[in-house]
């Protein structure tokens, strides 16, 4: 029929149009930048989450920082439905004492009605098995 004609003829005729709506359907999380900084012999973070999706976070965004070895150092949630489409949210991680930024994993859950749903972050970087982030330096300090 034509009504089933009419989309792959709209699709075959504007593929790159069509392909970025389908890739911004829903919400795409992702750390738009990870500041470090350290305070009395403590690491702290601090992430920029961006949203680069049309819809809201469909519940409350919770991000963990773990160790190389998978132990949880901190976790935290953001507000419900943030970071809100093409907004960014910053959230304050303070890690314990003595902890090095190199190897660290940033994974992130959505949690709604009491249960945890784990996210995989929107971004281009390598991704662990698990959808988590594993934090690398990309700045040289001066010698």
């Amino acid at each position: 029929s034509l009504h089933d004609a009419l989309p792959i003829s709209y699709y075959q005729t504007y593929p790159a149009a069509f392909d970025r709506i389908n890739r911004r359907i829903g919400y795409r999380v992702r750390p738009s930048f990870i500041w470090s900084y350290e305070d009395t012999g403590y690491l702290g973070l601090i992430v920029g989450l961006a949203n680069d999706g049309i819809a809201g976070v469909p519940g409350v965004l919770r991000i963990t920082v773990e160790s190389k070895d998978g132990k949880v150092l901190q976790s935290g949630c953001v507000d419900p439905g943030y970071p809100l489409p093409g907004k960014i949210r910053q959230a304050q991680l303070v890690l314990p004492q003595g902890t090095q930024f190199e190897g660290l994993k940033l994974r992130a859950e959505i949690e709604v009605k009491g249960m945890r749903y784990p996210v995989r972050w929107a971004c281009h970087q390598k991704l662990n098995g698990d959808g988590s982030l594993t934090l690398r330096k990309n700045l040289r300090q001066a010698v």
